[in-house]
This record gives C-alpha cells, structure tokens and sequence, in this order.
C-alpha cells in the first residue's frame, strides 16, 4: 500500500486583515465582568491588556458564530451585526460566504465550522443543485481524515490503454503510455487572469510542496520560474512549439492551445512535441455546445488528456443560453462512453470551481482531475471586481516572504483535501478515481423536481 499522503498545514494569517462577516458590538451596558471570556472557546474576548479591569474590544475574525457569548452575557451587553464590508464581497457566484471560507482555511488549513450550523438554502444553481451521497457517515471505520482507514485521492494524467496484448510466450507487446501521478485530483491553473510576478512564484512554491502541477502561459515562465519546471505545465499554441523546445524538454506535462488545425492535423501536432519530450500532452479547449463532440473525436485520434474550460462563473463561453461545468462533464463523460473509451484519456476540468465540495462534485459529473484558479488568488489577499473585464484586483501589498504565500496556498489545499476525504469517507470509497462519472453518488435536483412536479407543471 503506497504511503498516506499528508499535506502539511500552518497557520499563516495574511498579513493585512481580511472582512469579517459579523461584527461584535461591546455596548455600555457591559459591566466587565468578563463572562463571555469563560463561554468563548476561541478566544474571541479578553481584557485589555493596559487596564486588565475593563473589556478589549472583541476580536471579530476569531468569531465562529455560535452566538453562545451573547446567550450568556447577564446585561445583553453584546450585539451582533453584518459588516457592510461583507456585503459587498463578491458577486452572484462567488458569494460573499465563499469568499470568507477560502481565507479562513488559507489562513490556518482546517475545515470550516460555523458555531450556528449550516445557514444556507439547500438548493440552488451549479454545483448547489447537487447533494452527494453520504450514507456511509455513520461507519467510523470510514475516518481517512483522521488516520484509522486509507483513502487514496491519486490520479492519473495521461493515456490509458483499454487492454494489453501478450504474445505466445506471454510476453507484454503493448506499449505502455507514460502517465503523470497526482497524490490529489487538484492542479492549479494562472492562464486566465493577470497576477503579479511574486503571486506565481507563490503558487509554484506550493505546487512544488504539494506535488501538484501549475499551467502557465509560456511567456509567463521567466528563469525564477524554471526552478520548478518539474511542477510546472506550459500553456504553448501551435505555432510556438518550435519557440519554446526547452520549456518542453523540461515539463512532464505540457498543455496545448485548441484550434480547428490542432484537430485536422493532431497527429503531426503530437509528434512534433513527441520529437523534444516524453511529456504528456494535454489539450485545453474551451467549454461549448459541441466540445463532446471535438473531445471524441480528439480522443479517437489518440489525445492523452483534454482540458475544458469554462468562464469565470463555470459556465460555457459566448452562448446565449450556456451549460454549466458540471452538465458539459457529464454529456463528455458520456459520449466518450458510448464510443467505449472513456477510461482510456484524462479530463480536466475548470471554471467555477470555488469550494472543495466542487471537488467531489465535478469528479461526479465526469472529470477525472479538477484545475483551480480565483480561489488560490483570494487566498493571497487578491480581491473580486464587478466588472467582468477585469475580475480580480491584487491587494496593496503582498506578503512579504516566499514561504507565507506558498503556505497560504498549501493551507486552503490541505483543508480541500481533508474535505475530500471526509467526502469518499462518508460514500464509504476508498479511492477517488473509483467517483469519476459515478453519478448515483450524487443527487440532482433537477431529476428529483422534474419526477416530483413534472406531470403538474408540464407545457401542454
């Protein structure tokens, strides 16, 4: 059995303080008498330090919300409100709640806990639509997340074969493809958005620590940046492949630009890169009404790995009425199925994936590896814009240390992984590749309303 991968976590506040959600208002009334100090286990509340008679002023971004230090007080001396600062995080898919929760677990790695429960609606667009199978929760032999069982969260980048061929000495004739592992289905993903020279040294450090894979567009990998070569994952096009024979050698796997040329002639393509490296070559096409189509016919042709992209809200790009992420994996995963070689390509999948229950969730839908962008920049203090042109605003200042940043990274993966762990846990699986495509995992309002209130609300 291969050895437990463990992420290691810190914690390692930003630097700079992020929003707070609630904030905890001391009224005169208090008489000091330092209750909420005793009911607080996160130590929310002290006294002043220069008069150790009279109450600090509460320390908003340790609150859980479990509201126990306001149930407590004898004078009602403590009253919670929303933060305007809250309110205008975010957007209509990067909700003000994610955003919260992805620095809170850069910051110190762990799960999130809220000390009022799950406040949310149960259902709503995307990856809210689905609800995953939990019914084995109530086994405690099921605990990866705590070290009693083993739950593996490897996969694999690259072709595989569907079967092997032995000659009459029963000696293996097939050749077997080169294929990249991955101790977690994450990989990072900086192509789409522009961020600062120390943001991808960042994530590099961390793609390093975690043993990840970060896409990079090739001009972007200056010297500082081929240190990692071995973690990182050229975005090249067509007509530079012959520009950047270095990048190439170096990388285990490199991405390629789709265009109807690279479809017509892949072949020619593939061989061209084949001649400088041994690399895994992945194709990264965009999320359309016909890229089920383009990723069979790719796949027959003997691509090793496709990449789909959605935007920036995981839905496909430039259609009037667009499927989200999680319906474009599933009509791919599908139709790759029905022309039976579904286990033998790689798909990666990005856009709109925010939580690390989007994990699990685009596994579910089809993908077999999952490639995250906005959060690992939220998690380094980088800020939404409303306007979509320009989506993300960095923060005034940087940490100052390599280390910091890089952590901050390794944190919010490591709280993703745990959560992922939990996640196979409670299905009662073992191993995350066994979850790709497995949709009776997963339950999606869509089927249920439509069995429920079909026949009452259907068009006549």
């Amino acid at each position: 059995m291969p050895k437990k991968y463990h992420i290691d976590v810190k914690p390692n506040p930003l630097g700079f303080d992020r929003v707070s959600k609630f904030r905890l208002v001391r009224e005169d009334v208090c008489i000091n008498c330092g209750k909420c100090i005793k009911v607080c286990i996160y130590e929310v509340h002290k006294k002043r330090e220069d008069d150790p008679r009279k109450m600090a002023d509460p320390i908003h971004l340790e609150c859980r919300n479990c509201f126990r230090c306001i149930q407590e007080c004898p004078r009602g001396a403590l009253v919670k409100c929303i933060t305007d600062e809250f309110k205008n995080l975010g957007d209509s898919y990067w909700k003000p709640e994610m955003i919260l929760s992805i620095w809170q677990q850069a910051e110190d790695g762990k799960v999130p806990v809220s000390g009022a429960g799950y406040r949310g609606p149960f259902t709503g667009p995307g990856f809210d639509s689905m609800w995953t199978d939990m019914s084995e929760i109530v086994r405690p032999t099921r605990d990866g997340i705590h070290g009693r069982e083993y739950i593996s969260t490897s996969v694999d980048i690259g072709r595989k074969l569907s079967h092997l061929v032995f000659d009459n000495e029963k000696k293996l004739q097939s050749q077997i493809p080169k294929t990249v592992d991955l101790p977690v289905p994450i990989i990072f993903d900086l192509t789409l958005y522009d961020t600062n020279e120390k943001s991808k040294i960042f994530i590099a450090k961390a793609a390093e620590k975690l043993n990840t894979l970060l896409i990079l567009k090739a001009d972007d990998i200056n010297e500082e940046l081929q240190k990692y070569a071995n973690n990182v994952m050229p975005l090249i096009s067509q007509s530079t492949i012959e520009e950047n024979p270095a990048l190439i050698k170096n990388s285990k796997v490199v991405e390629i630009e789709y265009s109807d040329e690279l479809k017509n002639n892949f072949q020619e393509i593939s061989s061209a890169i084949k001649k400088l490296s041994n690399a895994v070559l992945s194709i990264r096409i965009p999320a359309s009404p016909e890229v089920e189509n383009s990723v069979s016919e790719l796949s027959k042709a003997g691509a090793e790995c496709i990449h789909i992209v959605a935007d920036y809200y995981g839905m496909e790009r430039g259609e009037s009425n667009p499927r989200f992420i999680k319906d474009v994996l599933a009509a791919v995963h599908q139709k790759l199925i029905e022309n039976s070689i579904r286990d033998e390509i790689t798909i990666i999948a990005s856009g709109g994936i925010a939580m690390a229950e989007h994990v699990p969730k685009a596994i579910i839908s089809g993908a077999d590896v999952t490639a995250v962008d906005i959060p690992l920049l939220l998690a380094l203090g980088y800020k939404l814009n409303q306007n979509p042109e320009i989506p993300i605003i960095p923060p005034n200042s940087m940490p100052a240390l390599e280390e910091k940043g890089a952590q901050r990274i390794v944190n919010l993966i490591g709280a993703w992984h745990s959560q992922l762990l939990e996640v196979l846990g409670a299905m009662g699986m073992r191993e995350v590749r066994r979850l790709r495509g497995d949709i009776g995992r997963a339950i999606f309002f869509e089927n249920i309303d439509a069995e429920t209130f079909g026949e009452i609300f259907k068009k006549k």
